[in-house]
C-alpha cells in the first residue's frame, strides 16, 4: 500500500495580528481532506521554528508547511536551508511578499491545493555572514529603521505599526553613509535605503528590486540616495509598479556577493527580523532551498 504523504505544520499563532491562530485549523483539516498526513507544531518563542524546522530536516521530513507571515517563514528556511525538505507555505502574515513572489494564493483552499500538487522549485538563498539566510529581501537604511521599530511592538497590530514607524521614522531619519563593494565595483556616499532583493517585492507589494529573480544566482541591489521629502513622498506610489527605479536617484546593481560597511552601526533587517550589523557580507547561495510554489512564480 502506497504511503500517504506526509507534513509538519508549523504555526506562529500571533502571525497576521493572530489571524493565523484562529484559521490554522482549516489548513489541517484541508490537507488530511487531501489525504495529507499532518501534525502541528505551535512557535512558542523567537527562533522556535527555526529550531523544529532544524530537527525534522535532520531526521529526513519531506515536507513543512508554515502558517505564518513572512518572519514565520525566514525562521523555517533558516532551519531548512541546504537541506531536502521542502518548503511549504500558506500565507497568513502582515505582508506575505515570499508567498506571493512563489505564486501561493492567499485562500487557505487554493494554497493547500498547491501544497497537494508538491510543485518545488530550487531558489536561491542569500547567507548573511555565513551563519543567517534569507530568501526574500534584505534591507538598510530608512526601511530597517522601520522594521526595528515595529519589530520592537510585535505583539501589538503588525500593519498599523509599520505605518507609524514609517511616518514616525521619517519625520526624523538623517541620511547614513555607506560602501559596498560587489563584484569589482563600489559605492560609497549618502543613502536613504538599500534594498537587497533576492524577490521582486517587500512591504505588502512594494517592488523594490522589480527585476529580481529567486534562481538567477545573483542579488538585486537598490540604492535609494537621499532626496527632499516631497520628492520621497512623491516618488512613495511609485514604487507598487517599480517605476521608482527611473528616478535620477535610484540606482540598481546586480552582484553574486556584496560587502557592506559604514559610517556608525546600521542594522540589516530581512524579511522583518533583525539579520546583522555593519559591517556584514552577504552571499548568494545558488539553489539552496526548496520550495512549494504555486504556478509561474517569479
Amino acid at each position: 500500500m502506497k504511503k500517504a504523504p506526509y507534513a509538519k505544520i508549523l504555526v506562529n499563532p500571533i502571525a497576521g495580528g493572530g489571524k493565523c491562530g484562529k484559521l490554522y485549523p482549516a489548513v489541517v483539516h484541508n490537507l488530511r481532506e487531501a489525504g495529507v498526513a499532518c501534525d502541528v507544531v505551535l512557535s512558542q518563542y523567537a527562533g522556535h521554528i527555526t529550531e523544529v524546522a532544524s530537527e525534522l530536516a535532520v531526521r529526513g521530513c519531506e515536507t513543512v508547511v508554515v502558517c505564518g507571515g513572512d518572519g514565520t517563514i525566514n525562521e523555517a528556511i533558516n532551519g531548512i536551508a541546504g537541506t531536502e525538505t521542502a518548503l511549504g507555505i500558506v500565507p497568513m502574515g502582515t505582508g506575505n511578499d515570499f508567498a506571493v513572489n512563489m505564486a501561493i494564493s492567499k485562500d487557505i483552499n487554493h494554497a493547500c491545493a498547491i501544497i497537494k500538487q508538491r510543485r518545488v522549485k530550487e531558489i536561491d538563498l542569500v547567507r548573511v555572514n555565513n551563519d543567517k539566510f534569507f530568501g526574500g529581501t534584505g534591507c538598510l537604511g530608512f526601511d530597517a529603521e522601520v522594521a526595528a521599530f515595529a519589530s520592537r511592538r510585535r505583539n501589538s497590530r503588525p500593519f498599523l505599526m509599520h505605518v507609524l514607524g514609517g511616518i514616525l521614522k521619517f519625520i526624523s531619519y538623517k541620511p547614513k553613509t555607506v560602501e559596498l563593494r560587489f563584484d569589482g565595483q563600489k559605492y560609497f556616499g549618502d543613502i536613504f535605503l538599500v534594498a537587497f532583493g533576492n524577490i521582486r517585492s517587500y512591504a505588502r507589494g512594494m517592488l523594490i528590486t522589480p527585476g529580481a529573480v529567486s534562481d538567477d544566482a545573483l542579488l538585486d541591489i537598490c540604492v535609494v540616495r537621499p532626496m527632499p521629502k516631497r520628492r520621497v513622498l512623491s516618488m512613495f506610489p511609485s514604487v507598487y509598479k517599480g517605476a521608482h527605479v527611473n528616478n535620477r536617484e535610484v540606482s540598481l546593481y546586480r552582484a553574486g556577493a556584496v560587502y557592506v560597511q559604514s559610517l556608525g552601526p546600521m542594522d540589516l533587517y530581512a524579511d522583518g527580523d533583525f539579520m546583522a550589523t555593519t559591517p556584514f557580507r552577504l552571499e548568494v547561495l545558488r539553489k539552496h532551498l526548496n520550495v512549494i510554489v504555486g504556478p509561474h512564480p517569479s
